[in-house]
């Protein structure tokens, strides 16, 4: 059984190289198609094209960000089974291999998440529970996590660490790089295109639990290597709106607190915390 892979670019074309290579090392036997969208509003290097001419490439006019560009690459997919790779993570283990027959035997797990190390080697949170308002202070990017790793409340927040060796239900897994039923999608829908860069990943976990499919970290796939930032480098201050206006809309979106009181937080939060590192960035 072979699975389709969507690797979403935007302006990172020499990681996509490696990237891509990394695919066709570890995973050529079992690749269906690669679908690559573009973002970048610049046409794709010639010698990048030349090098993978089994590529599907979609050069979008415009940046419609990332979960319309997922979505326009899944309506073409064929593969019982889609991967979502970002253009800045990098193959380096057997990924489907640990996975075919274990998806088989588990017919209700929607989205599958793989082993995700740091460009140092060690473990990327990429298994988490649903995003609170603690998640500002003990989330995977978070001041008080980055110190104390090891303090209790990161720990429940970020459920991965090496001490997890089997397959464990989370409530999310990193759009880095997720392994996607497609009989599922076609259940719950596509993303949603609302969240136009960052935690599009987390909402469409969370629908895919609420219609009844599981999410599942599995360590024993991979490892994936996901070199944080490199995607977004050359556009850091909308990489920096994004990730808080979509944390906001993914609040509003699930909030059930009276008068929606924890969407005012988290508004005011984010609000707060993008301005902060918007300055910080400025003096740089």
């Amino acid at each position: 059984m072979s699975f389709d892979v969507i690797i979403v670019n935007y302006s990172c074309h020499e990681a996509l190289g490696r990237c891509l290579s990394g695919l066709e090392r570890w995973e050529r036997s079992k690749l269906d198609t690669v679908y690559v969208v573009d973002n970048s509003q610049t046409s794709f290097p010639d010698d990048l094209v030349r090098r993978f001419p089994g590529v599907i490439w979609l050069a979008n006019s415009e940046n419609v960000g990332f979960a319309r560009a997922v979505n326009q690459a899944l309506a073409k997919a064929t593969a019982p089974y889609v991967c979502l790779l970002n253009p800045d993570a990098e193959v380096s283990g057997p990924l489907w291999g640990p996975l075919e027959e274990w998806l088989e035997r588990n017919s209700r797990v929607g989205i599958v998440g793989p082993r995700i190390l740091n460009t140092d080697g060690s473990i990327q949170g990429s298994a988490r529970t649903f995003p609170t308002l603690a998640t500002a202070f003990f989330g995977r990017t978070a001041l008080i996590s980055r110190l104390f790793p090891d303090n209790p409340f990161t720990k429940t927040n970020i459920l991965t660490s090496r001490s997890i060796c089997e397959a464990t239900d989370v409530d999310w897994v990193s759009g880095a790089c997720m392994i996607v039923r497609r009989s599922a999608v076609k259940d719950v829908g596509p993303m949603d295109q609302k969240f136009f860069l960052y935690w599009e990943d987390c909402d469409w976990c969370t629908r895919f639990r609420s219609a009844g499919w599981k999410i599942v970290y599995h360590p024993g796939a991979g490892p994936v290597i996901h070199h944080v930032g490199q995607a977004s480098k050359n556009a850091r201050w909308l990489a920096l709106y994004h990730f808080h206006r979509s944390a906001v809309l993914l609040y509003w979106k699930y909030d059930r607190t009276p008068a929606r009181i924890g969407s005012l937080i988290a508004l005011a939060g984010a609000t707060l915390r993008c301005g902060v590192l918007g300055l910080k960035l400025a003096l740089r």
